[in-house]
């Protein structure tokens, strides 16, 4: 007996989760890839339809029959109406690209795109540690850095879908430069990519310098796990690294409070895990910048889903797709 269900497509700047996902907001299936960012903006979107289309045979097989809709979630600004791609960081040959119009024709179904941050703020809301809740924000602390915002129980898209950048607001104007081309953005300090920056400086060596054994992976890789061991064992390169994403992340947090009244920030990704050690200058930067009446009616907390909010809140979005305003 089949069931109710859609896809949910997941794009981060490294690898692609697609899942089944009931209309409950169940993960009935999920499947792994690689996200190919650094290729041609065509690959990039064949490489897209190629894990959709996976999905959906594997559904068939497993006797899942056919998803109500698909919803494809994927980083950088775009325009949810038109499905066109403005400018992705991490995907650099992404701009003004009509990537809805290229899946359709590729997976040969109707596609709903959104922002990654977004879907995964809709995934928290519908099914994670905002459930129940009306005003949100949500920050995604991964490669990059996303945001999504729920004001009044709605996803605020603004006049084209592109709202909520969260990670590109400037907290340090003489900051180390992002890759979305202006500097002293979060993402330039709270993400795997900042981190990794804050390292080569303490270091001293030059951006994409091999770094110490302990702090990469088996691919020689930056490791923000590897990282926060190094942390939980004293290092002061770490602990420092840490600190400063901390101080960051708190000044930053400090001016949505004071923009939107949340009731819960919900911080996720990779680079949350190592909360322990950015809270302390966080909650420091927090307390001396946001106003103590918005900030106590508010709380920070993780994630409830993990690494599945992207693909549930991407079913979502398909499920319950944005309308012109």
């Amino acid at each position: 007996m089949t069931r109710a269900w859609a896809v949910g497509l997941d794009m981060g700047g490294t690898n692609i989760r697609c899942a089944a996902v009931s209309v409950a907001g169940d993960v009935l299936l999920i499947e792994h890839g690689p996200s190919l960012a650094s290729r041609k903006a065509g690959d990039v979107a064949e490489n897209i339809a190629a894990q959709t289309l996976h999905l959906l045979d594997t559904a068939r097989r497993r006797g899942l029959g056919s998803p109500r809709a698909i919803g494809v979630a994927v980083p950088g600004p775009l325009d949810v109406h038109t499905g066109t791609v403005m400018q992705a960081p991490h995907v650099a040959a992404w701009r003004s690209y009509p990537l809805r119009t290229r899946l359709e024709a590729l997976i040969g179904r109707k596609v709903v795109l959104d922002n990654d941050a977004n879907a995964w703020a809709l995934g928290e809301y519908w099914r994670g540690a905002a459930r129940g809740r009306r005003d949100v924000v949500l920050l995604t602390l991964g490669t990059g850095v996303g945001g999504g915002l729920i004001v009044g129980g709605k996803l605020v898209y603004g006049r084209s879908g592109m709202a909520g950048e969260l990670g590109h607001v400037t907290v340090n104007p003489d900051g180390p430069p992002c890759d979305c081309g202006s500097h002293g953005c979060l993402e330039a300090y709270a993400s795997m990519s900042g981190l990794r920056g804050l390292v080569e400086a303490r270091l001293g060596v030059t951006p994409g310098s091999p770094l110490p054994p302990q702090i990469v992976d088996s691919e020689g890789n930056f490791s923000v796990r590897g990282l926060s061991a190094q942390a939980r064992r004293g290092d002061q390169l770490a602990l420092e690294a840490f600190a400063t994403a901390g101080h960051y992340l708190g000044i930053a947090i400090a001016s949505f409070l004071n923009t939107f009244n949340p009731e819960l920030v919900v911080l996720g990704g990779g680079v949350a895990g190592a909360l322990p050690y950015m809270r302390k200058t966080m909650t420091v930067q927090v307390r001396a910048r946001a106003f103590t009446a918005i900030a106590s009616q508010s709380r920070i907390v993780r994630a409830a889903l993990g690494p599945r909010g992207g693909v549930v809140g991407a079913a979502y979005a398909a499920l319950h797709p944005p309308t012109r305003p």
